[in-house]
């Protein structure tokens, strides 16, 4: 009984002390602090006074059924049974709590309402649900997974030493000829300034921006390598499709869909424009991911690291009049591919980054130079970062294919020869013609034989 009452009291300190953590309590003991103060508690009394007090005046009398002579028939007894069961269910629920507004909610358990309330607490306060996800920065993501933050700092480091200086080009990308880039790129960021970013941002329509025609018509397929990879900024609309009809043109196939979630922290219930073709309110942003070319995350380790990052970023939203995307995509982007030769298109100014050539119609400058630029890649594979023994040895893996580690040869019942059957030694041993198995020495159908050897 006693190491019964134990094991239950450390349960319990263990939930306060979970509890404690989740609420930002400073201790255990202070979690009845943080969910009510001694008004919200009286305060809560009274309503809940109030709704007795107010089931009391307004139930109405019980009706009785008057006795009679003899015995009650059949159809009185389920009546009585009926008013019995209504009777009870009403005592086992004298009144309804009144459910006020979302205040109580996120303080802990002894909320009024008992629904999921997040949705609820924007409508009263303007604060979107994504606000409450913690740990969501570049600093504080790892700090929890001491690998994964080991990992992420070896992958920067690496990255910062194998850069090439930054180089931009000042061009109208709807009149210059990408193949005047003189270079093929193993990843192409982006950004066209669709209509949808100005709308939003309250930005005048004096601005220019592109359509998804003039953005279908870069040819993003002369400038790409043999394996390479684009991401395409699209929007939250129409850009989601129009986006991948791109992709296609170009040659890419969609793999990945990257969302950029939107906190609005310091503008609660502050809103941009909204969009009059959405009928909700639009919190995020789409990057779709293109793959060109045959790229395995079990062989191609040399071009790409799997699985470091997510496809989720988490900051919050630009003021108005401001386009710029999180400088995370740069990170995700980095981190993934190997490979140095980094394009960003309908780039600005302040998206100018090493390691990266940056082509804009809004640059204020020009430093690019295709010799020069080709200089840094004098070899087939100097435009490869390289990894480390501690990378990767810290980097997730992709699942081993335990068919082809034992050797697979051709499936089951396939056209025999010298590896047919289920592969590896077993396979080998059946195929000798010495062997006397369940079924033969030879498997499939085009073996000289069929059953057992003769003798």
């Amino acid at each position: 009984m006693n190491s019964r009452l134990q094991e239950i009291r450390e349960r319990q300190k263990l939930r306060r002390q979970l509890l404690a953590q989740q609420l930002g309590a400073e201790s255990p003991d202070s979690i009845g602090a943080v969910l009510h103060s001694k008004d919200e508690l009286k305060e809560i009394e009274e309503t809940r006074e109030t709704c007795r007090a107010s089931y009391d005046s307004s139930a109405p009398p019980s009706k009785k059924k008057p006795q009679t002579d003899g015995e009650d028939t059949e159809e009185d007894v389920e009546e009585q049974k009926d008013e019995v069961e209504v009777q009870q269910e009403e005592e086992s629920n004298p009144y309804e709590e009144v459910y006020k507004d979302s205040s109580t909610f996120l303080k802990g358990t002894q909320s009024l309402n008992p629904h999921n309330d997040y949705c609820q607490h924007f409508v009263d306060t303007g604060h979107r649900p994504q606000n409450f996800i913690r740990d969501v920065g570049l600093a504080d993501r790892f700090e929890e997974y001491p690998k994964l933050r080991e990992l992420i700092r070896l992958k920067d480091e690496l990255i910062a030493t194998t850069n090439i200086p930054p180089m931009y080009l000042q061009a109208d990308l709807e009149h210059f000829d990408l193949r005047d880039l003189k270079s093929q790129f193993d990843v192409i960021l982006i950004e066209p300034p669709l209509e949808e970013y100005y709308r939003e941002s309250g930005i005048s329509h004096t601005e220019r921006f592109s359509t998804w025609d003039d953005i279908m018509r870069l040819e993003i397929e002369e400038i790409s390598a043999l394996r390479s990879f684009v991401f395409l900024w699209c929007g939250s609309g129409e850009g989601l499709d129009l986006g991948r009809m791109c992709l296609r043109k170009w040659g890419f196939r969609r793999c990945e869909d990257i969302c950029w979630i939107k906190t609005n922290k310091n503008n609660p219930g502050k809103t941009k424009a909204l969009d009059p073709k959405a009928v909700f309110q639009r919190t995020k942003e789409h990057c779709l991911m293109g793959i060109k070319g045959t790229v395995r995350r079990s062989d191609d380790f040399d071009f790409i690291h799997a699985n470091v990052d997510i496809d989720l970023i988490i900051t919050e939203e630009p003021e108005m009049g401001n386009v710029e995307k999180p400088v995370e995509i740069f990170h995700i982007i980095e981190h993934f591919c190997l490979g140095r030769r980094r394009l960003h298109l309908f780039g600005r100014d302040s998206t100018i980054r090493p390691g990266w050539v940056t082509v804009g119609p809004t640059l204020t400058n020009t430093n690019f130079n295709p010799e020069t630029y080709g200089a840094h890649f004098p070899t087939p594979e100097s435009h490869l970062s390289g990894c480390t023994e501690e990378i990767e040895r810290l980097r997730p893996k992709s699942p081993v294919n335990l068919k082809m580690e034992r050797g697979g040869g051709a499936p089951r019942g396939g056209r025999g020869g010298p590896n047919a059957g289920r592969g590896g030694d077993r396979g080998r041993e059946r195929n000798r013609p010495n062997f006397r198995g369940d079924r033969g020495g030879f498997r499939g159908r085009g073996g000289p034989h069929r059953g057992f050897l003769p003798r």
